[in-house]
């Protein structure tokens, strides 16, 4: 096929997804919180918690973690049911096994507080999905149902991209000090990366003719500008609240405000296809008006952080953090009803960053939280006893300045991703890029397309952690 020809087939292909359900798409995040649990008690089996054991260790994350990602996304994507039963019934078998006998040390059992590691196990495999998705979505192996809706609906994809605003929101540090004006030269100055990725991206897809599809985010517009406009209006905004609670009503009347906007008249001009793309703004009209739904996700998501972080306090008693984890699970839980209301009375989008949007994406991030808070209890509970000189890798104190008892067990894939976090998703945009020029994605077979999904994910990870092994970190700015 001429590439002319196969670049209308490609963004034809895209266009007018409906997309799923919202529990549907949640089932393709669930495996991987199970594969994540799985592969610490493999490792911890196998004694590949060591930095001198890195080649066995990444071997067993990668075919664990990121081969079983592929496999569930793409040509087992119809049995994503049975996957989630199967794996939820090993898991409850092996925890109780793991836990018979251990739960007089309920009231001794302490957790970190001040570096909790589950959010670093969050945000990576948010990435680590981002990563797989936004290169398998182009081959047909991969669930139409998953991809990008056009208008209104569920997709995996769409939920990812609120994840990433969602991920960089709970791990910001909120200050009662006054918003000045060097902190805005500093906070201008961090966006600045973001800003000459999105621009230099507008322009090799431009000068390539990469196929595009235009009611993303629209003609100019995509994601890495939407993050730095999101990161700075939404930074600036929290530099004037004094407290959590500011924070937390301010989000919501900022919706509120996005919501009535849209109901308004606003959404039906960012959906007509008959408006013309005739000036900067009706070109762009999907990424600017969106900015206010994900300015509010953004607040939101910082104060998401707050639950999920103490006040200045080293060690938690694990009955603490069982409460944090029961709060957290029951705004999931409101997140989640939240998702039907909205979507009963005006549906929900991505592309218009809608309340309904915004609460899916809440309700999924803080379930994904609270899967890993459990996860990260149960670690502890089972380590306890341990002598403590067992639990600290060498060196790895010191490094990260962690408390005295420390379990470290999360993945080394996804410490990599974490270290690396920006390179990480910069690094998949150029190689699905690189794919997509030397490929037509669209008409290879499925084994081709499984085989090359899996190459690009391995490379992928085999570059972060050689950078994390190393402790190289790559500066974008």
């Amino acid at each position: 096929m001429l590439p002319s020809e196969y670049k209308i087939f490609h963004e034809s292909f895209m266009k007018n997804n409906n997309g799923t359900t919202a529990i549907d798409s949640f089932l393709y995040i669930i495996p991987s919180s199970f594969a994540i649990f799985h592969t610490i008690t493999l490792t911890s089996v196998l004694r590949l918690n060591s930095n001198s054991n890195v080649p066995a260790r990444f071997l067993v994350e990668f075919l664990t973690i990121c081969l079983s990602l592929v496999l569930y996304t793409t040509i087992f994507s119809d049995a994503i049911s049975h996957i989630c039963i199967t794996l939820i019934l090993i898991t409850i078998t092996s925890i109780i096994r793991q836990l018979h006998g251990k739960c007089h040390l309920t009231p001794f059992v302490q957790i970190p507080a001040i570096l909790p590691d589950f959010i670093t196990v969050g945000r990576s495999i948010i990435s680590l999905i981002t990563a797989v998705c936004i290169l398998a979505v182009d081959f047909q192996c991969f669930p139409r149902k998953l991809a990008k809706t056009e208008k209104f609906g569920f997709g995996l994809m769409d939920v990812g991209v609120g994840l990433f605003v969602f991920s960089n929101g709970i791990v910001v540090k909120h200050s009662a000090a006054a918003f000045s004006k060097k902190k805005f030269q500093k906070l201008l100055v961090s966006c600045l990366p973001l800003f000459i990725l999105g621009f230099s991206r507008l322009v090799l897809t431009k000068e390539i003719n990469y196929q595009e599809h235009v009611t993303e985010y629209g003609v100019h517009w995509n994601f890495f500008i939407t993050l730095a406009v999101t990161k700075i209006f939404g930074t600036v905004l929290e530099g004037f609240m004094k407290t959590a609670e500011h924070i937390k009503y301010s989000a919501l009347m900022l919706l509120m405000f996005h919501e009535t906007c849209l109901q308004l008249g606003l959404s039906n001009y960012i959906m007509d296809d008959n408006v013309a793309r005739n000036n900067l703004i009706a070109a762009n009209r999907e990424g600017i008006f969106s900015t206010t739904g994900y300015v509010s996700l953004y607040l939101a998501s910082i104060y998401i952080g707050t639950l999920l972080k103490s006040d200045g306090q080293e060690l938690l008693k694990v009955r603490e953090v069982f409460h944090k984890a029961v709060k957290l699970g029951l705004t999931s839980a409101f997140c989640w009803k939240m998702i039907y209301v909205c979507n009963g009375m005006f549906g929900v989008s991505r592309r218009s960053a809608n309340m309904g949007y915004n609460f899916w994406v809440l309700a999924v991030g803080t379930s994904m939280m609270f899967l890993f808070m459990l996860i990260e209890m149960f670690i502890y509970y089972i380590n306890f006893n341990r002598p403590q000189w067992q639990q600290v890798e060498p060196n790895t104190k010191a490094q990260l300045n962690e408390p005295e008892f420390h379990v470290p067990y999360v993945p080394l894939i996804l410490q990599a991703i974490n270290y690396n976090g920006l390179a990480f998703f910069l690094i998949a945009n150029l190689f699905t890029g690189i794919v997509n020029v030397c490929f037509q994605t669209m008409l290879l077979s499925t084994s081709a397309s499984i085989l090359i999904i899996t190459y690009y994910t391995f490379l992928l990870n085999v570059i972060m952690v050689f950078l994390f092994v190393n402790k190289f970190k790559l500066k974008i700015w």
